[in-house]
């Protein structure tokens, strides 16, 4: 039997406002086959919780639940069938959810060793964030060294993520974002150009940057305006990717663009390959998930890419740090402190 204290976590009790969250403490649940049980020191707080808790996500946690998708930890116990993983190991991870407690049992498919020269108050914003953006880029949006990537919201999580991923990858990074304050950090991270995200004026501005030909990919999380704004920003034979709607309007799509400038509109939803999908596929991608959030994870540790731009709360002050990420006050990725 396991003695230990019993650990702290917020609960999501009823399908509501992220609000009515309860930090309460919780029992240890058993490990099963393939499982990994993590002492969580720090968890990414993400804008889908705000969907998740109120059961307006694609897929639904059992109730009552532990949200938090993103954590950072050490492993505390591996369970049968586990063989790249072992206790004290620094790891960090994509759960199902878990995420906002003090301890967290997960997949051993999708846990990942943190390189020695990597904190992991900074490898907590990694593994969903920045496998999101390397995977959306690489797989799907094919970018190539010498194009031009054009990245909506720059300076929240996901294009932070895509401005440093595209500038490793060799691309030519324009980033639009709303203040100074946030077009500055984009710079900081590794964009070449800074824009406003103007739909009026964007077109004009991203060819007045690329000789009148426009951006080859486009890293959108946001839709809405600036959906429609990015087919007129994409240079023939473009592909733009659709992320997420955190604009609020999800866009439709004039076909008849797509055709005139062999445009590609390509969605990407990185939950297939880590668990999400329909099915649960994360045994299959598990080697290719691997492969790129150990790649990852060696850029930021060696230099190679700027470490993510993090802020960081205690748990004790967990609702200032959700509401940072639901306000977009942010810059960069929100942490939340478990220990």
């Amino acid at each position: 039997m396991d003695h230990r204290p019993a650990y702290d976590g917020l609960v999501c009790e009823q399908w509501g406002d992220w609000r009515e969250l309860k930090r309460q403490q919780l029992e240890r649940q058993p490990l099963q086959p393939g499982q990994v049980r993590l002492a969580v020191h720090y968890a990414g707080v993400g804008f889908a919780l705000k969907l998740i808790v109120a059961g307006q996500y694609q897929r639904k946690p059992p109730l009552p639940f532990t949200p938090g998708t993103e954590a950072s930890g050490v492993v505390l116990e591996v369970a049968e069938g586990v063989v790249h993983l072992v206790p004290g190991q620094r790891v960090a991870a994509a759960l199902d959810w878990g995420a906002f407690a003090q301890e967290a049992v997960v997949s051993a498919d999708t846990v990942y060793p943190v390189p020695d020269a990597l904190p992991l108050g900074q490898a907590a914003a990694l593994p969903i964030t920045y496998g999101t953006t390397g995977a959306a880029l690489e797989w799907r949006g094919r970018l190539q060294p010498g194009e031009v990537l054009l990245v909506h919201g720059a300076s929240g999580a996901l294009g932070m993520a895509a401005v440093q991923i595209g500038r490793s990858m060799g691309a030519t990074v324009i980033a639009t974002a709303s203040t100074e304050v946030k077009r500055n950090a984009a710079l900081a991270n590794g964009a070449h150009h800074v824009l406003p995200p103007d739909p009026q004026t964007l077109a004009a501005s991203v060819k007045a940057l690329t000789g009148g030909r426009g951006a080859d990919v486009v890293f959108d999380p946001v839709g809405g305006d600036l959906f429609d704004a990015s087919l007129r920003s994409t240079a023939a034979e473009g592909r733009i990717l659709c992320i997420g709607f955190a604009g609020g309007r999800i866009a439709q799509i004039p076909a008849n663009l797509l055709l005139v400038k062999n445009i590609a509109v390509i969605g990407f939803n990185y939950g297939l390959y880590i668990g999400w999908g329909l099915q649960d596929e994360r045994r299959r991608h598990a080697p290719a998930v691997q492969a790129l959030i150990t790649r990852l994870f060696d850029s930021v540790a060696s230099g190679h890419m700027p470490a993510p731009m993090t802020e960081h709360f205690p748990f004790d002050d967990w609702k200032v740090a959700i509401d940072t990420t639901m306000s977009r006050r942010s810059v960069g990725k929100v942490i939340l402190d478990m220990v």
